[in-house]
């Protein structure tokens, strides 16, 4: 009887099994093709680089020299631009009021120095010329008053003390008459030139930090560096604006800026090649860019150079055999003639560089 159950037991076991395989074989998963082919490099001999798309201007990240109040904007994206056309106003009325403030001290300045350089007043004049005469008329009526003196004491009138004091009454008198003619000389000859200088350059003075606010508030004013065209407007009326640089931000990254400008005439490509393949790169070698998705497109390039300066490799692909403890050289390259792939600067392609003989 055990024999039996023991055969009945590994029937059952075999048929199980049997069945689990059978229903598992029609439940298992069928592998998809990838919804977009690998890309693969078209050249026999090839570099594989990252790229950037690009205006051939650069893309400009244009900023506000100060920070301030935005006040209007007057430039849209799309819109076609001119080097030096205004794009947006800053809030400058701090800074005109104190221009209102410079400009009363300079009109006081002025008229200080208007002052000095008027003088002498003609109507100061005459009462220093009547103080000479004066001065002289007591001279004269000193020196006649000796003469008295000395003719009285030689007929043994008078006493020898008053004609002394009669003598020392004509040095009074002609230092008195020395003042009188100094002080009118002085007031003919007008202000002191040390004085009329030190009064224009407190003219000059004014007139710099007048200056100074106008180029300030020249600065609140953005204006566009290159002719070109909007490729991005980072700011609104009644948003602070953030001088260059200010936080931190890198202007390379356009971060605060208040525009991207870039000439989109021309595209460029700028594509970094890994250390690794500077032996295999090439003056002049054809590229070809290819715009990622899932219908990729080739696009050709002509290079245009090839930037002599190694940097530390900030742009990363994604691939497992990726180091990053590496440098990369930039080459740019021109996108040749127009292209039906509609290309954005700023847009990441694969570059692909021709690693034979430079043409």
């Amino acid at each position: 009887m055990t024999k039996w159950i023991t055969i009945l037991l590994a029937c059952a076991g075999v048929a199980l099994g049997l069945y689990t395989i059978a229903t598992t074989g029609a439940d298992r998963p069928v592998a998809k093709p990838p919804a977009a082919a690998p890309s693969v490099n078209p050249y026999a001999r090839g570099i594989a680089a990252s790229g950037t798309v690009e205006a051939a201007s650069r893309n400009v990240m244009v900023s506000a020299a100060e920070s301030g109040l935005v006040l209007d904007v007057l430039a849209q994206v799309g819109d076609r631009v001119k080097k030096g056309q205004v794009l947006a106003h800053l809030d400058a009325r701090l800074l005109e009021a104190e221009k209102l403030r410079l400009e009363a001290g300079k009109a006081v300045a002025q008229a200080e120095l208007a002052r000095l350089k008027a003088e002498p007043r003609e109507e100061e004049l005459p009462p220093l010329r009547a103080a000479v005469q004066r001065a002289k008329v007591v001279v004269a009526d000193s020196k006649d008053m000796v003469e008295e003196m000395e003719s009285a004491r030689k007929q043994g009138a008078g006493s020898q003390t008053e004609l002394n004091r009669r003598r020392y009454a004509i040095d009074v008198a002609l230092a008195n008459l020395a003042v009188a003619e100094a002080n009118l000389a002085l007031a003919e000859k007008g202000a002191w030139a040390p004085v009329v200088a030190a009064a224009e350059a407190r003219v000059a003075a004014a007139e710099a930090e007048l200056g100074a606010i106008a180029i300030r508030m020249q600065r609140l004013v953005i204006v566009s560096p290159i002719d070109g065209v909007v490729l991005k407007r980072g700011i609104e009326p009644g948003e602070f604006a953030a001088a260059a640089g200010a936080g931190g931000m890198t202007m390379s990254s356009g971060g605060g800026a208040a525009f991207a400008i870039g000439d989109i005439d021309t595209l460029r490509v700028r594509a970094r090649v890994d250390e690794e393949d500077l032996s295999q790169l090439r003056e002049g070698a054809k590229g070809m860019a290819r715009i990622r998705g899932v219908n990729p497109e080739d696009v050709a390039l002509t290079m245009v150079r090839i930037e002599p300066l190694a940097e530390a490799k900030m742009s990363l692909m994604g691939t497992t055999t990726e180091r990053v403890d590496t440098r990369v050289v930039e080459v740019v390259f021109e996108v040749n003639g127009k292209t039906r792939v509609r290309m954005f600067p700023g847009q990441a392609v694969d570059v692909f560089i021709d690693a034979g003989e430079g043409r």
